[in-house]
């Protein structure tokens, strides 16, 4: 899993950057790690956290360790003793964001320490995908598209959608929709693959938040990045825990084809 240790405010998020340039701004990072905290923080209100104070807080102390492999090794003991995605999703991950940000305003951590949690709890909730059964194939190409919310850019996302559907593909856009439509599409439509269109840094915070929210709804879904946001930062998707990203619409084609042949293998490897 997570293995780079340098702090969000360089990197975003624990991942290697290939020796690339970081192209969003520290305010920017921060925000988006801001957003995570505080949306993982808000699902965890509405549920029973269901395990201990005592277990919490080493998750979440596991959370800041310059390396994330206990962390890790937490949250797969977990598995083991038989929780469910819902509880690791919940009664770990959002559970701690919402010790950290207490932590943070108590002036216990830094806030540099809760933006590399964030930027772990992002891929957590992305990697948690492998406990789930895989996606049913429908025996073509599917996928839904949408714009994140507020965004106001739509004719990038809906040429690409025209021009998909006549290369076979089947896709849902969705534009103008707020974070709980899309997650209730998501999660009713089963969809394999989610691509969500972003135009630049203002919409970081949207991106962030749609995403967590997008991990507990439909949890088995793909999700890539498209739009402007991708030629402003080429890492977009390591530092908000998508599983890919697509700037041109050649790109965003090999990206979908990927992603869908990986829903395949999946499939095909299912008991």
């Amino acid at each position: 899993m997570l293995t780079i240790d340098t702090p969000i405010l360089v990197r975003a998020i624990d991942d290697d950057m290939h020796g690339q340039d970081r192209r969003l701004s520290d305010a920017s990072l921060l925000v988006m790690a801001q957003e995570v905290i505080t949306r993982l923080s808000y699902i965890s209100r509405k549920a029973n956290p269901d395990i201990s104070d005592v277990d919490l807080d080493a998750f979440c102390i596991a959370l800041l360790e310059p390396k994330a492999d206990e962390a890790n090794r937490i949250l797969l003991r977990a598995r083991e003793r038989g929780a469910t995605h819902e509880k690791l999703c919940l009664s770990y991950i959002a559970a701690a964001a919402t010790r950290l940000g207490e932590w943070w305003e108590k002036d216990i951590i830094h806030f540099s320490d809760t933006a590399i949690a964030a930027g772990r709890m992002l891929h957590m909730l992305r990697d948690l995908r492998m406990t789930m059964p895989p996606v049913p194939v429908r025996g073509h190409r599917e996928a839904l598209f949408a714009t994140v919310p507020g965004e106001q850019h739509v004719l990038g996302v809906t040429m690409a959608a025209d021009i998909l559907r006549n290369k076979g593909w089947h896709i849902d856009l969705q534009v103008g929709r707020t974070e709980t439509d899309l997650c209730k599409i998501a999660h009713d439509g089963g969809y394999p693959i989610i691509g969500l269109s972003a135009s630049g840094a203002d919409r970081v915070r949207a991106l962030a938040r749609t995403i967590v929210e997008l991990r507990i709804a439909a949890p088995r879904s793909l999700i890539f990045i498209s739009g402007n946001i991708v030629h402003i930062d080429r890492d977009i998707a390591i530092r908000t825990g998508a599983d890919a990203a697509a700037a041109s619409m050649a790109h965003c084609q090999e990206t979908l084809e990927s992603l869908y042949q990986a829903v395949l293998r999946a499939a095909s490897s299912a008991p």
